[in-house]
């Protein structure tokens, strides 16, 4: 993720897109939370919770590929939920960074009731 021209060079760090994505979430009907892939990053994120944990970003040659790991509201249309995340994230990614999205994976982790 990084561009040369006459001025210098451009970096945009996996860290900064996984900022944006955690963001974008926030506006995602039924998304109740991130959920971190793998049992040591569940431990650590107890510790400190980082949206890191549970956003994977991959550079591909047709673009980034993005997986995230959520917990969704019990109750709530899956697939619906998972299309909006997509549809989501890879608009806000490509006009945030200018950086094309080859696709977008929706991992869901678990289901949480809500009170």
């Amino acid at each position: 993720m990084k561009e040369q021209n006459e001025l210098g060079r451009i970096e945009v760090l996996p860290a900064a897109i996984a900022t944006i994505i955690a963001q974008a979430l926030t506006q995602c009907y039924g998304v109740v939370g991130l959920a971190p892939h793998r049992m040591t990053d569940a431990v650590a994120n107890f510790f400190a919770p980082d949206a890191r944990r549970s956003i994977e970003i991959r550079e591909r040659p047709d673009g980034l590929a993005i997986d995230v790991y959520l917990i969704l509201a019990y109750g709530v249309r899956l697939i619906a939920v998972a299309r909006s995340v997509q549809h989501t994230i890879k608009y806000q990614v490509e006009k945030t960074t200018g950086l094309p999205v080859a696709e977008v994976n929706v991992h869901i982790q678990g289901l949480q009731l809500q009170r």
